[in-house]
């Protein structure tokens, strides 16, 4: 192994950071490592992936990786990349968190599929290669981790590493282009397939049974963490903003056009009365305290769409899932949260 123990995960632009922690559940983007058990193999000490034909080369922003040998030991460098691994029968060595400390940095959606395996957690910001190395991954998905060149580079010396596909901003690839992503690095893409084509059949039906949504607009905010005097505001990149999109809902232009070729922009509370420009507005928050907070600014009671009870606030497992948009947490909200948007909607 060639000593990378000088090279570390970017340290993404203060504001980046910021806005990737507000835009989940706020300040609680901590890593939950606690001790640090031995890694189970992939799989949950069931052996790693089987049925697919190897090699397999998987093409994305930085070239293609190939794949050599089906992979016993998964490391989930992405956010919210586990969630596609785990659809899939494989339980990643190590996981990185991304928010709400949750057990192995893994949601109740996935929860059952761990298997009781403790998946190392990775660190929600720098992540050493010596930590990546020691768990000795024979391939690392990073299709959700932002991943620059250089750190492609690093991490491809330790495994075959699958970066982010072309044609989407950083953290905006859509779950069905990273389950497929996955799916033909773990050799499965038959089942990957399969799971994107029934949850596309699913949100389908369920766009058809309200068709209220159709066509109308949506702002997804919250507060912003950089600033008391700032709120985020969601553009047609983010995973959040292409759900809504699928039930036929779209943004509002002011604010597409305000995130520009990012995957969201910002407004300054003096701005808050832009929200009447929406039919509907999600609020996404971190806790009871931060709601309180956003829905305590001066001018928020008189906002149009509040006193038309046209303002959606989410939980903060709704929020995750929203967050993660991925083919394990999108189910989880399909039952719920349709129907809430449909009633503001009406």
């Amino acid at each position: 192994m060639h000593d990378a123990s000088a090279v570390r995960t970017r340290s993404l632009p203060v504001r980046l950071v910021l806005a990737l922690a507000a835009l989940v559940l706020g300040g609680g983007l901590l890593a939950a490592c606690g001790s640090e058990p031995e890694p189970a193999p992939a799989g949950g000490g069931g052996g790693g992936t089987s049925g697919g034909a190897f090699p397999v080369t998987v093409p994305h922003k930085y070239g293609q990786t190939e794949v050599p040998a089906a992979p016993q030991r998964v490391v989930s460098l992405g956010y919210t990349d586990q969630d596609a691994i785990l659809a899939l029968g494989v339980v990643p060595v190590g996981i990185r968190e991304f928010t709400g400390n949750q057990p192995s940095a893994t949601w109740p959606w996935a929860q059952n599929r761990l298997g009781g395996a403790q998946p190392q957690v990775l660190a929600q910001g720098e992540v050493s290669t010596e930590q990546i190395a020691a768990l000795r991954p024979d391939l690392i998905i990073g299709i959700s981790a932002g991943l620059t060149q250089a750190q492609y580079d690093t991490y491809s010396q330790i495994a075959p590493t699958i970066a982010g596909p072309a044609g989407f901003v950083d953290y905006g690839t859509p779950w069905q282009d990273a389950t497929r992503m996955t799916g033909q690095a773990l050799g499965k893409q038959a089942e990957a397939d399969k799971l994107v084509s029934d949850l596309e059949a699913r949100i389908a039906q369920t766009k058809a049974q309200f068709p209220q949504l159709d066509g109308k607009t949506v702002a997804g905010v919250r507060p912003s963490t950089a600033s008391q005097s700032e709120y985020f505001v969601w553009g047609p990149q983010d995973l959040r903003a292409r759900f809504f999109s699928a039930l036929g809902m779209r943004g509002v232009p002011a604010f597409d056009q305000n995130a520009g070729d990012q995957f969201y922009g910002s407004l300054s509370t003096e701005q808050l009365g832009q929200l009447d420009q929406a039919d509907v507005v999600v609020l996404i928050t971190s806790s009871e305290a931060e709601r309180t907070a956003f829905q305590s600014q001066p001018g928020y009671p008189a906002l149009q769409v509040v006193q038309e009870n046209r303002v959606v606030t989410l939980d903060d497992t709704e929020a995750a899932a929203l967050s993660f948009s991925s083919v394990l947490s999108l189910p989880s909200v399909l039952d719920t949260l349709p129907k809430k948007l449909a009633a503001a909607a009406s």
